[in-house]
């Protein structure tokens, strides 16, 4: 959906510099288009001017005369709070497009009479097997073949937190869920709505253990395997053939190459080369870990 800066004039003291285009309320990390981001800091300006995928920027006064005229310019006291607002009426605006969407499902699909499936933005397709309790919300894309255990809950808003309104408040979610063919979920797992567009999605025949949490904007690859009790926080991007293993950690935004394993309970804060073991807390390449085990021991 197409905005413009001058739809905004006055929200939380939004006021436009110069007019301009964007398509999605993002931040500067996000990978997506057209985007409007806050800068409240002299610090990301350069990173942002040289960005291809910026459309406008919302800024403090003080910092308006380094953004590039090529990017529509608004300036706010707090370009965080005003982002935060304008956010959550592009998300209305979200809303009411997939309101819009009726729910379709193959009828060859299988759903358990308790389970929850949103009325409209939901599409599930062939051979798909969803258990009891199991609850999809709109923006959910459910390929061929998925099979949902109980409990599982698809498309929750993810945990992004801002000012809306003068109160701190949970982002509302813009963007959605797309479950590749043959991926598997068993009970009590998570998965949240992309952030600000696009889609939090999992890839052909992924498999995941019980009471796996995965947040927003996720990319993970094909045939991954995610244990129990795993915590993949937003932005992380998993490659083909993953191990994770039971409990582990990914920091937001860490990049997890193919055919790589993150031992049990580790807490990964920086990306992992493809075939990469690594293990401990923080993590480490796995042979460093034991070296270093041997030492304390």
């Amino acid at each position: 959906m197409a905005y413009r800066l001058s739809g905004f004039e006055g929200v939380a003291g939004l006021r436009v510099v110069r007019d301009g285009p964007f398509e999605v309320t993002a931040k500067l990390s996000t990978p997506l288009r057209e985007m409007l981001v806050p800068v409240r800091a002299e610090a990301y300006v350069d990173e942002v001017n040289a960005s291809d995928r910026v459309a406008a920027v919302l800024t403090t006064p003080a910092l308006a005369s380094l953004i590039d005229p090529r990017f529509g310019l608004a300036i706010a006291d707090d370009p965080v709070v005003a982002h935060a607002e304008v956010h959550s009426l592009c998300a209305r605006a979200r809303e009411a497009e997939l309101t819009a969407q009726a729910t379709v499902i193959d009828p060859s699909a299988r759903i358990d009479g308790s389970a929850t499936i949103a009325t409209y933005g939901v599409t599930i397709g062939a051979g798909v097997v969803i258990g009891p309790k199991v609850v999809v919300q709109p923006g959910v894309a459910i390929e061929r073949d998925c099979v949902i255990h109980p409990g599982v809950v698809l498309g929750v808003e993810g945990f992004q937190v801002g000012k809306i309104g003068g109160r701190q408040r949970i982002l509302p979610q813009l963007g959605g869920v797309r479950l590749k063919p043959g991926v598997e979920i068993l009970a009590n797992s998570c998965v949240a709505r992309a952030l600000f567009g696009g889609e939090t999605t999992i890839g052909e025949e992924t498999v995941t253990d019980n009471l796996v949490y995965i947040a927003h904007d996720c990319q993970i690859g094909a045939r991954v395997q995610i244990c129990a009790l795993v915590n993949i926080l937003g932005r992380v991007e998993i490659g083909d053939g993953a191990y994770i293993g039971p409990s582990a950690v990914i920091l937001n935004g860490a990049r997890i190459g193919a055919g790589s394993k993150v031992s049990i309970g580790a807490v990964v804060t920086r990306d992992v080369s493809p075939g990469q073991t690594v293990s401990g807390n923080f993590a480490i390449e796995h042979d460093r870990f034991l070296d270093h085990v041997r030492r304390i021991r």
